[in-house]
């Protein structure tokens, strides 16, 4: 294909030119090059996540995504859904569970989610010993706005890392709140070797899977 001369050196010819590469190899690279990337744009897209799903019909609607080795077991009392794993001594849960916020009016994630959630530390701090609060902030899981809050408890016997999100479905929406909690708990002093960091994995991805009604983001 002919190019004008305003486009040279072209980049195939200043391939050859630097490193002796024939002009026909620099192409055929750059073509593989622009596959393997639009191949990784594919995979990075939401909603194509691999795996199996966990969908809640109820009130209110929402899905999550997991993998392997987790398992999707009987929700206890007060719970929507849970999803769990255990190897060893390290044992990993995602669970939701309703949320009742009081009436308010106006941006409920917002407005009402921070003030509601400093009584809710309390409630977590209360009867759990060696409780440590590591961190509390807004969030978003996919398009649900929320207030996170990360901690941790026990003993060096056994201890137990915590997040939980606070979600509504939408800023103004009180209605269908859940809480969407990770627990990881370890037994024993020792600390945790990356296999067991790889354990927990997939728990952290399945709660950041959460989203609103039957169909993925």
């Amino acid at each position: 294909m002919a190019v004008l001369p305003d486009y040279r050196p072209t980049l195939p010819a200043l391939v050859r030119r630097r490193f002796g590469l024939p002009e026909r190899l620099t192409v055929l690279i750059v073509v593989a090059l622009a596959a393997l990337g639009g191949l990784a744009m594919v995979l990075a897209q939401p909603g194509r996540e691999t795996g199996e799903r966990l969908i809640h019909r109820g009130d209110p609607q929402f899905n999550l995504v997991y993998d392997g080795p987790l398992r999707s077991v009987e929700p206890r009392p007060g719970e929507l859904a849970r999803i769990e794993a255990r190897r060893g001594r390290i044992a990993v849960a995602v669970v939701v569970r309703p949320l009742t916020l009081p009436a308010y009016a106006g941006d409920v994630a917002h407005g009402l989610l921070p003030a509601f959630a400093s009584g809710y530390v309390e409630q977590l701090a209360a009867g759990r010993p060696g409780f440590e609060l590591r961190e509390q902030l807004r969030a978003r899981v996919n398009d649900a706005p929320g207030y996170e809050v990360a901690f941790r408890q026990g003993s060096p016997r056994l201890r137990t890392f915590g997040r939980d999100l606070l979600l509504v479905p939408a800023e103004d929406q009180a209605r269908g709140a859940v809480i969407l909690s990770f627990r990881q708990t370890v037994r024993g002093p020792k600390a945790l070797t990356p296999a067991e960091h790889g354990f927990a994995y997939p728990a952290k991805k399945a709660l950041r899977s959460f989203a609103y009604g039957t169909a993925r983001p």
